[in-house]
């Protein structure tokens, strides 16, 4: 039962019982308010709360060039060596791959680009 944001279990526990919690985090794109007009036409992406950025490191030294197309699919995948373990979110489409590394992890590989707001590809 939920209380006060707290779910309660009660149940006569044994040995090798488990919980599990499954909470969907979609990928999804977020646009910012019309009146920040230096985010008009862009885009930035968002897994459950956390905020991707865009690094030159994965995604060919620049970022000057880099659109994210309207119909990129995204998926995300854990990976255990980067960063100490982070969760990474490529866009993939019929021009490019893009991958994207959560915004609090970014610039320990080195100084490079970084982007949160990403142009989009007009649709």
């Amino acid at each position: 039962r939920l209380d006060k944001g707290y779910v309660h279990i009660k149940r006569a526990w044994k040995a090798a019982d488990t919980v599990v919690l499954d909470l969907p985090m979609p990928v999804r794109r977020v646009v910012a308010h019309g009146k920040v007009k230096a985010n008009t036409g862009r885009v930035a992406i968002e897994r459950g709360p956390i905020v991707y950025c865009a690094e030159g490191v994965d995604n060919g030294g620049t970022l000057d060039k880099l659109v994210l197309p309207s119909d990129a699919r995204f998926t995300s995948q854990f990976q255990p060596d980067l960063l100490n373990g982070v969760v990474v979110i490529k866009g993939q489409s019929s021009v490019t791959t893009i991958t994207l590394v959560p915004y609090y992890a970014w610039n320990h590989r080195g100084a490079g680009a970084m982007q949160v707001w990403l142009p989009q590809a007009q649709r």
